[in-house]
């Protein structure tokens, strides 16, 4: 199974897009979940959530401009 994100560039094709993934969905071809992107209904995270996303990028791999430049072969 593979995940997508569609991002419908034109409010006038939104109708369009959102008829033939329906139609996708009804054969069973498809399963469809729409996500909110308002900033303001996004939950915030919590304080141990926070604390683990710091924690977890203090101990992430730290490169030299050099080896950076060798890892993206640059």
């Amino acid at each position: 199974m593979k995940t997508y994100q569609i991002k419908i560039l034109s409010d006038a094709d939104i109708e369009l897009v959102h008829n033939l993934l329906n139609d996708l969905a009804n054969k069973g071809t498809i399963e469809i979940s729409e996500k909110n992107t308002d900033d303001e209904e996004a939950e915030p995270a919590s304080e141990d959530q926070v604390q683990e996303i710091i924690e977890e990028s203090e101990i992430g791999p730290y490169y030299s401009e050099k080896e950076a430049k060798e890892i993206l072969n640059l």
